[in-house]
């Protein structure tokens, strides 16, 4: 029996609420093979403009021209959703605040006829960050501190998938102090 997989996932929403803003960009590492998931979801007129300006100009919403990728990524997000859907079957959920990207990732498969299929429990990093560094449970560091904690790099204003990348790279950095062999690590060649 193999055990659970870790799929990192990391998204760019319109803003803070999952009930009131909407994802725009999806990024997701398979830390088993490597498969890398890089999507930009389309916003309507009405979306955009209960969208939270800060969000928009932190992604890269405008300056990425991500409404083109969009329309790019339109012809295949139905069978990338459905890819997705089944490597984290099953799988752990990972990343930096992985209870609002997986509740934002179940409000983009419900919408495209995808089940939401991993393990109900996450690992998030920065509270494993937290633990290995001492930090109180209180003070959950954001991933920018992560990354300094375990000296990776990221983009002053990252995209989905540079955070996706980062995250992966923290959890690497994780199992490596912890003894384990990152399968992401060996992926990348380590």
């Amino acid at each position: 029996m193999r055990g659970r997989q870790l799929v990192v996932v990391d998204v760019h929403t319109t803003g803070p609420s999952f009930e009131a803003h909407e994802a725009f960009e999806l990024a997701a590492i398979d830390g088993a093979s490597g498969r890398v998931w890089d999507l930009a979801l389309p916003l309507t007129s009405a979306q955009l403009e209960r969208a939270d300006s800060t969000f928009l100009q932190l992604s890269g919403y405008h300056r990425r021209r991500l409404v083109e990728k969009a329309q790019h990524d339109a012809l295949t997000i139905g069978t990338e959703l459905a890819a997705l859907s089944d490597v984290l079957a099953g799988n752990t959920l990972g990343g930096a605040d992985p209870e609002i990207h997986a509740a934002f990732l179940s409000k983009v498969f419900h919408r495209h006829g995808v089940r939401s299929r991993w393990h109900h429990l996450p690992a998030d990093i920065a509270a494993l960050t937290a633990g290995a560094h001492g930090i109180p449970a209180t003070n959950i560091p954001r991933l920018e501190v992560c990354c300094e904690l375990w000296n990776v790099q990221l983009a002053e204003f990252p995209s989905a998938l540079d955070r996706a990348h980062a995250v992966a790279d923290c959890f690497a950095a994780f199992d490596r102090r912890s003894g384990r062999e990152s399968v992401s690590a060996t992926l990348r060649g380590e």
